[in-house]
């Protein structure tokens, strides 16, 4: 294979030209995570040395005290999907980072914008978990009752939960929602400085009408003392699960002008974002002191490693669904295909595996190979990473 010239493109048709403009003109980026993977290796080598039982997975993607929540399991394995009940939120958190691109009536998920055709893209996938996310989606209760009920009566053996800060999680939504089959529920304390008493009676309620209870938050390393402190206070009020996420500094977010120490990182895919490079060490704290006091808490470390894991598994999730007929899923990551033609108006995209045949069939055809990144939305335009002629 070999990169086009400028006369080799005159006869091209208008799809392969459209190919090549837009990955000419796609901005050249070098991913910087090998640098980071021999830190991420020496505090994983620390962690296994100082906590006993720790599980260490996948070259550090996957790392747990105890065990993991099911909707964790179907995260990392990229076959969950969070849907949105709503935009709104009730308080403003510095660390938050959902998008404040969505239109504040946004409710839906990357497979659809009601239950049913989002399940129905879900049936084409190896989707097991759904959550329902916001904004706050304790603010539209009625909605948020409804799309649980639906897809707890209409997909039972999928794993459901919610994520709220808790301030609206009030005893009688819990119990209904304990009623329809809700699964887990996951409270950011750290939105109401970790022992908020409204929060911490709701939480208490919630692990009286439903299955699992987590804590699911950032590990702010100024915060410390604080989530440290109240690790006792959250097991005794019934949670099981508890989620410590990488700080992550997310441009497009309120997270991107949060205080606090900063290292620049460039995802495989040219995503640029900052973490916070003592934020998983905190992580690791937590999980000693919850050995050290015998504490009945399990522990994930949701790290921007796991969540490159969790990216990968999302993209071969949904190229299920997006590649077309002429594409093939390389790895996790990328679909391929070839275009043969003859002129601008003679040409055919045809799958790699019957590569072959065609070309025994037109062998004077000109062949081009093209390979696009797998999206992570059904709806999103294609990003072009190869092209290149035999």
């Amino acid at each position: 294979m070999r990169p086009p010239t400028l006369s080799s493109t005159e006869s091209m048709p208008i799809p392969l030209k459209t190919i090549l403009e837009n990955l000419e003109r796609s901005e050249k980026v070098e991913c910087n995570l090998d640098g980071l993977f021999p830190k991420w290796q020496a505090a994983l080598a620390k962690a296994k040395e100082q906590i006993p039982g720790i599980k260490i997975l996948s070259d550090g993607e996957i790392v747990y005290l105890r065990e993991l929540s099911p909707g964790c399991k179907a995260c990392k394995a990229g076959t969950w999907d969070c849907i949105f009940t709503t935009t709104r939120c009730n308080i403003k958190c510095e660390f938050c980072y959902s998008p404040m691109a969505l239109p504040m009536d946004y409710t839906g998920s990357v497979f659809g914008s009601t239950p049913a055709e989002i399940a129905g893209n879900h049936a084409r996938t190896t989707i097991t978990g759904v959550s329902f996310s916001g904004g706050e989606p304790f603010l539209e209760p009625k909605l948020l009752l409804e799309w649980v009920g639906w897809f707890k009566e209409h997909h039972p053996e999928q794993y459901a939960w919610i994520y709220t800060n808790g301030l609206l999680a009030e005893k009688g939504l819990l119990q209904e929602l304990g009623k329809l089959g809700l699964d887990e529920i996951r409270f950011n304390t750290a939105a109401t400085n970790y022992n908020h008493p409204r929060v911490m009676e709701n939480l208490t309620l919630a692990a009286q009408s439903i299955p699992n209870v987590t804590v699911e938050i950032p590990a702010i390393p100024e915060d410390a003392a604080k989530l440290i402190t109240n690790l006792g206070e959250w097991s005794r009020r019934g949670v099981k699960f508890l989620n410590l996420h990488e700080l992550i500094y997310e441009p497009g977010t309120l997270s991107a002008s949060m205080r606090g120490k900063r290292q620049s990182v460039i995802l495989p895919d040219g995503h640029r974002t900052e973490i916070n490079p003592d934020s998983r060490l905190l992580t690791f704290e937590v999980m000693k002191t919850v050995v050290d006091e015998d504490l009945p808490l399990a522990v994930n470390d949701c790290s921007l490693q796991s969540k490159i894991l969790q990216i990968r598994g999302r993209r071969r999730t949904i190229a299920n669904i997006a590649k077309e007929p002429y594409e093939k899923l390389v790895g996790d990551e990328t679909l391929e295909c070839y275009c043969v033609y003859r002129d601008e108006n003679d040409y055919h995209f045809i799958h790699p595996d019957t590569l072959p045949e065609i070309h025994s069939q037109v062998p004077a055809y000109k062949v081009v190979r093209v390979v696009r990144e797998a999206p992570l939305a059904l709806i999103s335009k294609p990003r072009w990473i190869a092209f290149e002629e035999e």
